[in-house]
């Protein structure tokens, strides 16, 4: 599987239709999930494996009915019920 990550662009107005829903932006980092089978990758944009940083999203993966996926995403800090902090995670120790 090969994908590119999707590219934000800036807006002049909300969009206001039925078709639209918005969602809160945290502070984190972009992740792409891939799954293929029972094999999950955390993949960041500047394409280092996360992997093993996030393990809770990689149970999550495994739990999805669907065996093969891409995800792009924002990956945030659930265990202290806010948003992941560029700091404590830039300077972590890489796997």
């Amino acid at each position: 599987m090969r994908f590119e990550f999707c590219l934000p662009t800036r807006g002049t107005a909300v969009p206001a239709a039925p078709e639209w829903f918005h969602e809160v932006k945290y502070d984190g980092y972009r992740l792409r999930v891939e799954r293929d089978g029972k094999r999950v990758r955390l993949i960041t944009k500047g394409g280092y494996d996360w992997t093993k940083r996030f393990p809770w999203i990689v149970e999550a993966a495994l739990k999805n009915r669907q065996s093969r996926f891409v995800i792009d995403r924002r990956g945030c800090d659930p265990r202290h019920r806010r948003p992941l902090r560029f700091q404590r995670a830039a300077f972590q120790p890489s796997e």
